[in-house]
């Protein structure tokens, strides 16, 4: 279906559906501003923006979309363990090459989630099997701030731009 003024169709749709998903076709070199645009109506609208680089993988999608049309949540969220380890587990996962026994050495050695974040680099490379970029790593992902900093060129073009 090709919209010419997809802001159009996306209010005469608002409000009328739990999920509302925009499936969107790239077929531009040059497609970093239309997409910019699309993005700001898709947020603004409440859609899911879903781009797809070719008409195969945008069947792909709708393929996926409607095999799980009437099937429940539970069959695509991730299982998190109940206990301890495996919620520990599941926290240092994302620090790369932290591994399972990793996460049993900073448990058995520290006790607490909380044990853990207030640790220096000092007392982490203190565990056995810690290396120095492994300790290098917890330790940044545990005390850099969440949210990225812009570079100054970016921020400054940002500023320009809006």
């Amino acid at each position: 279906m090709r919209v010419s003024h997809p802001h159009i169709f996306m209010q005469e749709l608002s409000g009328h559906f739990t999920l509302r998903v925009l499936l969107c076709h790239v077929d531009v070199d040059d497609s970093e501003t239309p997409l910019l645009e699309i993005n700001k109506m898709a947020v603004f609208n409440d859609f899911t923006l879903v781009l797809a680089w070719s008409l195969q993988e945008a069947a792909r999608y709708l393929e996926t979309y409607k095999a799980y049309e009437h099937k429940s949540a539970d069959s695509i969220q991730e299982k998190v363990d109940d206990d301890f380890l495996g919620k520990l587990q599941d926290c240092f996962g994302v620090v790369r090459s932290v591994n399972k026994s990793d996460v049993l050495t900073l448990a058995s050695n520290f006790g607490s989630l909380k044990a853990v974040c207030d640790a220096t680099a000092g007392e982490l490379s203190l565990c056995p099997g810690l290396g120095e970029k492994k300790v290098a790593r917890i330790h940044e992902a545990l005390h850099e701030p969440l949210v990225r900093k812009h570079s100054s060129s970016r921020l400054k073009r940002n500023r320009t731009e809006g």
